[in-house]
């Protein structure tokens, strides 16, 4: 069933800087998205998701020493969201975690503030049902096995999901 109106998007980062910032990118998008909420804990994620009911998550790995990775699947169970993972971590091991886990995508906190847009709204066209878009190289998003590169092309790393 498809979502009406804005697209609702609690951020969850444990720096207010950043929350400020994302949550002022995700505003400046009124009237297609807005931000709900902004948390700086698992519980105060956890709490803001139940209350808020977001339609997307825009969630940091790393939340001041705990795992924001953990809270993907409890996040998921309170509202029927999709989360975007965001890190400042090169490791492609995390984006392919966080995918396992059931985000939508993984997105590094350098990449421009379009594609996180753009992300967003990718994720919430996911929830609608609809098939995302492939938005750049530096957004890795569960679509299989295969996941697109900087090049458009993809990797061999396996994701998890084949057999």
């Amino acid at each position: 069933m498809p979502t009406e109106g804005p697209v609702r998007v609690l951020i969850v980062d444990d720096h207010i800087g950043i929350r400020s910032g994302i949550a002022s990118l995700v505003n400046a998008e009124w009237p297609r998205m807005f931000c709900t909420g902004a948390a700086g804990t698992p519980l105060e994620a956890l709490t803001q998701a139940r209350i808020q009911q977001p339609h997307v998550v825009v969630l940091d790995v790393n939340l001041a020493g705990d795992d924001g990775l953990a809270l993907i699947v409890p996040l998921q169970q309170l509202a029927p969201c999709e989360i975007v993972v965001l890190t400042s971590l090169s490791d492609p091991h995390v984006a392919a975690h966080a995918l396992r886990l059931g985000a939508h995508a993984c997105l590094h906190k350098t990449a421009p503030a379009a594609q996180l847009v753009a992300c967003v709204f990718a994720a919430h066209q996911a929830l609608d049902g609809v098939a995302p878009l492939n938005e750049g190289g530096i957004v890795s998003r569960r679509d299989g096995s295969k996941h697109p590169t900087a090049q458009g092309k993809t990797d061999d790393v396996d994701h998890g999901t084949s057999a």
